[in-house]
């Protein structure tokens, strides 16, 4: 180690331990351009001497190495340089340069500032979405649902007899059906209160007034049951049926339904047999179209 010169020593260990000069910046917080001026025993390059035995003492700890030895090492080969090699103070211009470079920025800076930035916008996204209650998953679901329906249509014109139709078609068919239905059909659009629905004289269901139908709801009581719905954008409303009754609902864009928590009515979509949703807060709340997109 007397033959070898401090630089070359510093730059060894290192090797031998496997790091390189941007893992020892990041450690360090000493500029790679520093680094390399010490295993270069590039004194002049290096800043003003209190900073540069500060430098030596925290490569000398980063390396597993005793700091007094480096230092001393460090001490001997600036006494042997040239005179006109050695700067007590660099001068003012190196000076100013080396007081800018003492700790250059982290390489991952730039990568942190733009996940800093990249969360700003999902909090303000996520807060514009609160702000007007739009629900974008929501949105998507209505999208793709359309986006699949017409491609079943297309199907259903130019398959032959194997295509699909898709339920919305099906539910409208069933709207415009004559056939008297099995299940009793509840008009919210009225302002009364009912417990059951009556077909009207000549066999047809008493259909609401809402325009298109999206979700056809049946629900079929086991016993007395009280209930709270929300078709579309009517009001809420409290219903009571009896064991044994079957009644339907039709709506354009939503429907929520609340039941008992140990209700065991059978709920179905679209002639869809529906699993009820877990219970909460003391009630079982079915929403729809949110609990198609679990």
């Amino acid at each position: 180690m007397d033959n070898i010169l401090l630089g070359e020593f510093l730059r060894e260990t290192r090797i031998k331990l496997g790091l390189d000069l941007e893992a020892v910046a990041e450690g360090t917080r000493i500029s790679p351009k520093n680094l390399l001026a010490i295993e270069e025993s590039n004194f002049a390059a290096l800043p003003a001497e209190v900073f540069t035995r500060g430098f030596y003492t925290i490569y000398a700890k980063c390396l597993s190495l005793d700091p007094v030895e480096v230092l001393a090492m460090y001490g001997k080969e600036r006494k042997n340089l040239p005179k006109e090699n050695q700067y007590n103070t660099p001068p003012p211009n190196r000076l100013a340069q080396n007081m800018k470079n003492l700790a250059d920025p982290p390489s991952s800076l730039p990568f942190a500032y733009f996940g800093l930035s990249l969360l700003l916008l999902l909090l303000f996204g996520a807060f514009l979405c609160w702000y007007f209650s739009w629900n974008p998953a929501s949105y998507l679901s209505i999208k793709l649902r359309s986006l699949d329906d017409a491609q079943q249509v297309l199907q259903a014109k130019n398959g032959g007899k194997q295509a699909t139709v898709p339920q919305s078609v099906f539910a409208m068919a069933q709207s415009r059906n004559t056939t008297p239905a099995k299940p009793n059909l509840l008009d919210l659009s009225s302002p009364t209160m009912a417990t059951a629905a009556t077909s009207q004289p000549d066999g047809r269901e008493n259909l609401s007034a809402t325009g298109t139908t999206k979700y056809h709801i049946n629900a079929v009581f086991q016993e007395e049951t009280k209930i709270s719905l929300t078709l579309d954008d009517n009001p809420q409303r409290s219903m009571t049926f009896k064991g044994g009754e079957q009644v339907s609902w039709r709506a354009a864009e939503k429907l929520i339904l609340t039941l008992p928590v140990n209700s065991s009515a059978k709920i179905s979509l679209n002639e869809t047999p529906l699993e009820l949703p877990k219970p909460d807060n003391d009630c079982i709340t079915l929403a729809i179209p949110e609990y198609l997109l679990r």
